[in-house]
């Protein structure tokens, strides 16, 4: 039996448990992946027992072939008598031996974790020793079974060795709960692990575009792939754990038919729906013979040794022979659930046994964790760079996205069920008639009454008790539940009814609970106070840097729930939100079309709210909260949450909806040939990259794009013909036929700017590429770009105006967002049928590309579109007026018709066709856009066909006047006093005239749409062309945006790098496919629009925030998909000019980036090259020593303040001011939000009111993270740590502080501490070259004439020692000031 105690192959190295618990690591690809494939490569098939894999070669041609070669050169290297297998044959094998070894040995694992420290088994290794191991050799396993290069030989090779069936057949696994129905800490943990590697081993890898090798599924797979291979396309991944599983029943009851037809004919007469449930099968096969059952299994290939052995290895199990091979047999034959279904049983809410789970949820700071053993393990997934199939990139993104969520939301239950002070109610209760009683009624949180022993002593912002004050209305009542969809098993629909009684809060607290609408999400807490221990945080294992005791924060302490009494969490949505009177109060409808909100009445307000289907069948099934759906009833607390954090199920219900239509749906709407790249399967990630082979195929053969070999449009991305020679620098250039070969031939053609399109020949053999220029004019009637691009950023717009994907790197102050603009606008004039969404990672990142698209001038508003709740603060610097919100588009077009339709009445007067008369009451003109359509056809059209005709009769139109013949001169004032008329004039004339009616014939439909929403959706999906959102809002209207049936062809997405992976995949998936035809070309197959991807970030600046940092640490789950792509080899252009920073101040970052520097305005302009007004240099690190004894500070858990560092900060602030700086060229940074309130508080009592410099403010005063992508001339930095570098010491969060200043950067700090850091040595080491003491020059005013490099005469420095003698020369300067004023 392949089940066996030492059943290696040949040649097997160490086994079991006999190397250290920490030499096995998880896995970082690229590290370890030439030597890690071949360990578990196809060597990995000599520990397969011959028997077993002579049939699996004979199944599969492919295997057998690289075999076979494998074979023959391992005996060629021994001289062709045979081969010794060393590590790499027997590591694997080794280590699963040794971990069902230690499995087996530990038992039912009952003792405690933290101090059993017995000896067990051969050798004496202790409990924590062998813990360690099966933790991490679980974990490694996981691994392997997640990269596709290391899964295909160990999938195999699990699968046949019977591991997993080993691992759950064991003690261990069913574990021995204690009184509270709990497994041990670890039993729990290698449960969780044990799962993890049964969905691992089930999950299918494969791909629509090309075939891979996937799980061995047994015999069952010889002769039911021979069905697979028939079909004449390939099935979909999430359909094939169905398809397998029917062909392993076929094979079972053609076997069963054939040998045991007697004592299994149920079985053999069976549908396959029955073979497939382990459940009914379990039965059948209980009344077959032992004999019977090993025949079978034998035959099936599951086992592969004598009776004996068979029976040896469920004694070490803990089993009888018969439950293995009952086991054996049931995981092998019984169906396995698709992905899909998966996600749709899966709660999107956390409950209490989630939150609370320190395996799933484990604390952020790593010292929680433990020291070593197996507590450095989790059952967490992982992001890898590559991935196995869509779903199962959609699956690990979920859970992750899921139990990131969770961490968040458990720190704001925390926080509220803390502040909310709940306590056993000692003196009385209320009644439901709300008389007060004295005594204890009940020990229950809710007694039969209503009347409830916890009360809650203390108030948060964010918590509210449920219920009435009299206590006549419950909390939550369930008021629907609705039945199941076709083929679902959970409830359609949960409806509740939440009462909130508003009487005890303020009334500012009270408007924000009123503020309450449709789709928040609420969490609804039972609170027993009778059940708290009442107990403290228990102590951290690691104490203190300096020895100090420090106890578990609350936030990650897993036994708050038993010290405060938490009994139960749900998850809820809001339906609709109505008063005492039943006045509906979330229809943001009605408060729109009546100018506010209905004013509510009374204190109590009713919402209806959806609770989550999924938990709630749980509960009822008993496998939710042990008081079944009682625990509904029980809840009396809720808890809101603010902010883009509460948006996480919009997110999840994407993944699962498009979970739901099988996996490769998705390939509908991203492209075939960007998947396998996004997925890292593809193999070559350079073919979607505009130059490839497949990309100029597809070019050719696809409309909407410009083929390989055509010319690209690039618009006014060329200021003149020198900036086109400049942009293409080596190459052979022609323009209009004439070859410019220096700058003497530029300068001829700078006398009139023109657009440019550029052909680029680049033929094999040439010494130099041709391109090719044809100008044509330049619209005279906008701004159009200003900014001479660099050779590498014109490159960029090359690769984002052709097809396929681009990715682009942009170091600070390289010009990434202009680079975008450029593209959003060249695509808009080149492409006018097609649609461009811009996607962003923070309002203000979008609402910069967006307001620099307007300020260009040549992109018509009208055509823009800002989604989102960002699209409010949008400040534009067009000369519109008008918000670019769907409301605000709508009512501009309103507007805008009406104005127009004027125009069209004034015409018609001035035709006599009508007259004042015939307006309305109020003077409105009489005509509509559809009216406005007929009288242009019938009128107007038809003098200006007699106009062309008479002119037609001139003998020379150029110089005829045709003022006498023109029909519309009562129309055009402005011709009055003109005497004569060209050809020219007249139609540019007509031109202007039929552009009016056309913009009409666009506003048509808004006339028969009556609502707000329906005219909304119009705009969004007929007539916008740039549609700007933030990944966040992309997430949350995805499914709106699919079934108004939303298209677009092009994407653009800044800040990519600050994106989650699944942030940026989720905005290339908000529209439907075209078409779900086949193809016999699947690259070429037009399943989706999309031709254009366009991704610009910087993977050196920071990732993407994830609050917990264990999944960053251990599932890698701040790796952007943008870092990922350029992990994997995806070709990228890196920008390599900036132009924001003064060159000094650019060394301190540039060293980060390959060829960064200067653009030659940096050298040049006056800005640069004049000194910092009173500062000696343009940037220094002030070393701040303790303030009054005392350095950092922690308030609060991982609440950072340093008092100094902020007084000093802000003194600095104020000395700047009263020099005459700008306030608001002046930005104040922070690297931890405790420091910010910090800053924010002395900042209100220096500048506030009654101050001198009352009202005066910097620009910002933020966190580093908070800041990035913004920047200004001055730029204030407090490192605020003390004791240890903290997070700082990411070079990543090192370079976004620095780069933010133009001019100036003055960073507060211990420079001990940090330029001892290795990771910061490079710009640290340019730091420490300058005094660590401010350094002032005496009086200068702002601006100073003093240059950059002028020394500064010792009489005119002043050397400020501390945050006190700053303080003091700033009073002596308020002093001035006040002077000054009087």
């Amino acid at each position: 039996m392949e089940l066996r105690r030492r059943g290696r192959g040949r040649g097997c190295g160490r086994g079991r448990h006999e190397s250290r618990d920490d030499t096995i690591v998880p896995v970082r690809w690229g590290v370890v992946e030439g030597p890690l494939v071949d360990l578990v490569g196809i060597r990995l098939w000599d520990a397969v027992p011959s028997r077993r894999r002579h049939l699996e070669m004979k199944r599969d041609g492919l295997l057998r072939k690289r075999y076979g070669l494998y074979d023959s050169r391992e005996r060629k290297k021994k001289g062709g008598g045979g081969r010794g297998g060393g590590i790499g044959v027997g590591f694997l094998p080794g280590m699963v031996d040794g971990l069902v070894d230690a499995v087996v040995a530990l038992g039912d694992d009952s003792g405690d974790d933290d101090h059993d420290d017995r000896d067990i088994g051969a050798g004496g290794r202790n409990t924590t020793t062998l813990r360690g191991y099966v933790s991490k050799a679980l974990e490694l396993l996981l691994d392997l079974m997640s990269y596709p290069q290391t899964r295909t030989h160990v999938a195999a090779y699990l699968s046949l060795r019977q591991v997993v069936v080993m691992l759950t057949s064991s003690k261990l696994y069913s574990g021995r709960r204690d009184s509270g129905g709990a497994l041990s800490s670890f039993a729990a943990l290698f449960r969780q692990q044990v799962d993890m590697l049964i969905d691992s081993e089930r999950t299918e890898a494969g791909t629509s575009t090309a075939t891979t090798t996937s799980v061995p599924e047994g015999t069952a797979a010889s002769l039911g792939d021979k069905f697979a291979a028939a079909t004449p396309t390939a099935p979909h991944v999430d359909d094939l754990p169905s398809r397998r599983a029917h062909q392993r029943a076929h094979v079972l009851q053609k076997l069963l038919h054939r040998h045991h037809a007697a004592e299994a004919s149920e079985v053999v007469f069976a549908g396959v729906g029955r073979v497939c449930d382990p459940g009914w099968l379990r039965g059948k096969v209980d009344l077959w013979g032992e004999k019977t059952l090993y025949d079978v299994c034998y035959r099936l290939r599951l086992v592969d040794d004598e009776d004996d052995d068979t029976a040896s290895v469920a004694g070490r199990l803990g089993c009888t022979r018969r439950e293995l091979l009952t086991s054996v047999l049931l995981y092998h034959q019984s169906s396995r659930p698709s992905n899909a279904a998966i996600l749709s049983s899966a709660p999107l809410y956390p409950t209490e046994s989630l939150l609370w789970d320190a395996h799933s949820v484990p604390p952020s700071d790593v010292r929680l964790l433990g020291l070593g053993g197996a507590r450095s393990s989790l059952s967490l997934p992982k992001l890898n760079a590559r991935f196995l199939s869509p779903g199962d990139y959609l699956l690990r993104n979920f859970r992750l996205f899921r139990l990131e969520s969770a961490y968040e939301i458990r720190g704001d239950i925390v926080d509220v069920v803390r502040r909310m002070r709940p306590a056993r109610r000692q003196d009385g209760y209320v009644n439901n008639d709300g008389d007060y009683y004295r005594g204890n009624r009940s020990a229950s949180a809710v007694d039969d009454d209503g009347g409830s022993t916890t009360e809650f002593r203390g108030w948060a912002r964010m918590g509210l008790e449920l219920g009435s004050r009299k206590r006549d209305k419950p909390g939550v009542k369930l008021m629907r539940v609705d039945p199941p969809l076709l083929g679902e098993r959970v409830p359609s629909q949960v409806i509740a009814e939440v009462v909130l009684d508003l009487h005890s809060c303020a009334t500012s607290l009270a408007k924000e609970w009123d503020e309450i609408g449709e789709f928040d999400n609420l969490f609804l807490v039972c609170v027993d106070a009778t059940k708290a221990t009442g107990d403290s945080a228990p102590l951290m294992l690691a104490a203190g840097k300096h020895g100090e005791e420090r106890r578990v924060p609350d936030e990650e302490d897993c036994t708050f729930p038993h010290r405060y009494g938490v009994r139960a969490v749900r998850g809820c949505m809001v339906l609709d939100v109505r008063d005492e009177a039943g006045t509906l109060l979330s229809d943001p409808v009605s408060a729109h079309e009546g100018g506010s909100a209905p004013a509510p009445k009374g204190k109590l307000r009713f919402l209806r709210v959806a609770l989550d289907p999924a938990q709630y069948a749980l509960d009822a099934a008993g496998n939710g909260s042990p008081l079944g759906t009682d625990v509904y009833e029980t809840l009396n607390l809720v808890v809101r949450r603010s902010g883009r954090e509460n948006n996480f199920k919009a997110v999840l219900e994407t993944i699962r909806s498009l979970m739901k239509g099988g996996a490769n749906s998705i390939f509908r709407s991203i492209p075939s040939w960007l998947m396998p790249v996004l997925l890292g399967y593809g193999g070559d990630p350079t073919m979607a990259s505009y130059a490839s082979p497949k990309m100029k195929s597809f070019a050719s053969k696809t409309t909407g794009v410009t083929p390989p070999h055509a010319a690209l449009d690039y618009g006014d991305t060329f200021l003149d013909v020198i900036h086109l020679r400049e942009s293409f620098a080596g190459c052979e250039l022609t323009v209009d036929g004439m070859e410019v070969a220096n700058d003497h031939d530029a300068e001829t053609n700078l006398s009139v700017r023109k657009n440019y399109k550029v052909k680029i020949i680049d033929h094999k053999g040439q010494n130099k590429v041709k391109v090719v220029a044809t100008s044509y004019p330049f619209p005279p009637s906008y701004a159009g770009n200003d900014i001479r691009f660099t050779p590498v950023q014109v490159s960029a717009i090359r690769s984002g105006l052709s097809p396929g994907l681009t990715t682009i790197i942009g170091p600070p102050g390289t010009g990434k967002t202009d680079v975008a603009v450029q593209i959003i606008a060249n695509l808009y004039h080149s492409f006018p049928t097609q649609r461009t969404v811009i996607v962003t990672h923070s309002n203000a990142a979008l609402n910069d590309i967006f307001d620099k698209v307007m300020a260009r001038g040549d992109v018509d508003e009208r055509y823009m579109l800002r989604l989102g709740s960002g699209e409010r603060n949008l400040a534009t610097t067009s000369a519109s007026s008008h918000d670019f919100t769907k409301t605000g588009r709508v009512a501009h077009i309103i507007s805008r018709r009406a104005d127009l339709l004027e125009k069209v009445q004034q015409l018609s007067e001035s035709l006599g066709l009508s007259g004042s008369s015939e307006r309305g009451a109020d003077g409105a003109p009489s005509y509509t856009c559809e009216t406005s359509e007929y009288f242009y056809f019938h009128h107007v059209k038809k003098r200006v066909d007699a106009f062309e005709a008479e002119a037609a009769k001139s003998d020379d139109p150029n110089s005829t006047n045709f003022m006498q013949i023109f029909p519309f001169l009562r129309y055009f004032l402005s011709l009055k006093d003109c005497s004569s008329l060209t050809l020219d004039e007249a139609r540019e004339k007509f031109d202007e005239i039929k552009a009016l009616f056309d913009e009409l014939a666009e506003y048509r439909p808004i006339e028969l749409l009556r609502s707000q929403r329906q005219r909304a959706d119009y705009l969004l999906t007929k007539q916008a062309r740039v549609v700007a959102m933030t990944c966040t809002h992309a997430a949350i209207a995805r499914s709106h945006l699919v079934k108004l049936g939303f298209h677009y062809d092009n994407i653009i997405m800044e800040e990519a790098g600050q994106m989650l992976d699944i942030e940026t995949f989720v905005p290339l998936l908000l529209q439907r496919g075209e078409s779900d035809d086949g193809s016999s070309d699947a690259f070429l197959a037009a399943h989706s629009r999309l031709k254009r991807v366009c991704l610009i970030g910087d993977h050196n600046q920071l990732p993407p925030v994830v609050k917990n940092q264990t999944f960053s640490r251990y599932s890698h789950y701040d790796q952007s998909l943008f870092a990922r792509l350029i992990h994997l080899g995806v070709p990228a252009i890196e920008l390599d000019k900036q132009g924001r920073a003064r060159q000094d101040i650019a060394r301190l970052y540039s060293w980060r980036y390959d060829n960064l520097s200067d653009l030659g305005h940096v050298s040049t302009r006056n800005v640069f090259k004049r000194a910092n007004t009173g500062l000696a240099h343009t940037y220094q690190f002030i070393n701040v020593d303790d303030f009054e004894g005392r350095g950092e500070s922690t308030p609060t858990a991982y609440f950072y303040q340093n008092v100094g560092e902020a007084e000093y900060c802000i003194a600095l602030f104020q000395f700047m001011v009263l020099l005459g700086y700008p306030p608001e060229k002046i930005s104040i940074l922070t690297t931890y939000n405790g420091q910010k309130d910090l800053l924010l508080d002395i900042l209100s009592q220096r500048c506030g009111d009654g101050t001198p410099l009352a009202g005066v403010a910097p620009a910002a005063v933020s966190t580093v993270d908070q800041y990035q992508g913004q920047q200004n001339d001055y730029i204030i930095l407090s490192l605020v740590r003390t004791k240890a570098v903290g997070h700082l010491r990411d070079i990543r969060r090192l370079v976004v502080a620095v780069s933010r200043a133009r001019l100036g950067l003055y960073v507060f700090g211990r420079q001990s501490l940090f330029c001892d850091c290795h990771e910061l040595r490079h710009t640290m080491t340019q730091f420490a070259n300058r005094s660590c003491k401010l350094q002032l020059v005496k009086g200068e005013h702002f601006p100073t004439e003093r240059m950059i490099g002028e020394s500064v005469p010792k009489s005119s420095l002043h050397e400020v020692n501390c945050v006190t003698d700053l303080g003091a020369l700033v009073h002596s300067m308020q002093q001035e000031y006040i002077t000054n004023q009087r």
